[in-house]
């Protein structure tokens, strides 16, 4: 469904992305793991453009085209298709909960008032957000405000959601709360691709996993092979650093 093929990025001279291939399918949830500067969260931002990518490819569906040559209009056509979560939240702060989801249907989406309303209240409901739709995010935790950034992204109804690190920014409590629910979004067959540093999550709710390592992709494969019996060196050092279930030799 979705795919991307030689991706570069650099910032300045630094080259941060050095020919990156994956491949998302419908359904699939993928964990993306690594060390810090390895590319991770780049990567997710080059494919919704957020970030310009220096050359690569990307293909969604039946469209397939160079990503530096893409007109606004594709680029907006692309976007339409994705939601992003991002690790510090963005919500705006002067506007409630409610409005927070209602913001993009109407002014972005074009979507009437009413059936916006609908909407904006189902997917709180779905995160259980709904009984504080007319809180300030400021009233809220961390984990209730992350619950509000997934409405708001799920509410587009996208094809693929993309989250970068969505628990960075919480205590271990918050942390469980957002990942039940990402869980759950994941059982309800969403096409899912997370940045995460969340061993327990990446292992046992992702169908594969994609390690990077100083701007590549150094592993891919399905999750519990990867936890089980990864194949790179680099894979083991990094797992040896996050979890003490496995010793893995090198």
């Amino acid at each position: 469904m979705l795919e991307v093929k030689d991706l570069h990025c650099s910032y300045g001279t630094t080259q941060v992305l050095k020919g990156v291939d994956i491949c998302v399918n419908n359904g699939e949830v993928i964990s993306i793991l690594g060390s810090s500067g390895s590319g991770k969260t780049t990567l997710l931002r080059c494919i919704s453009f957020l970030q310009k990518a220096d050359s690569g490819t990307i293909r969604f569906d039946d469209f397939e085209k160079d990503i530096t040559k893409l007109r606004h209009n594709e680029i907006r056509a692309l976007r339409m298709k994705m939601g992003y979560v991002f690790q510090n939240f963005n919500l705006f702060r002067n506007m409630t909960v409610r409005q927070n989801v209602l913001e993009g249907l109407i002014t972005a989406r074009g979507v009437d008032r009413a059936e916006a309303e609908q909407t904006a209240d189902e997917m709180l409901e779905k995160v259980g957000m709904l009984h504080r739709k007319d809180f300030y995010p400021d009233q809220l935790s961390g984990g209730q405000q992350q619950r509000v950034a997934i409405a708001r992204a799920i509410a587009f109804r996208p094809e693929v959601l993309l989250f970068d690190e969505p628990t960075s920014a919480l205590d271990p409590e918050l942390t469980r709360e957002v990942l039940n629910t990402i869980t759950q979004l994941a059982a309800d067959g969403l096409t899912l691709v997370v940045v995460t540093h969340e061993m327990g999550f990446a292992r046992n709710v992702s169908d594969r996993i994609i390690f990077m390592e100083n701007g590549i992709v150094a592993e891919e494969t399905p999750a519990k092979e990867f936890f089980l019996h990864p194949k790179q060196e680099a894979s083991k050092r990094f797992l040896r650093t996050v979890t003490d279930d496995f010793d893995y030799s090198i």
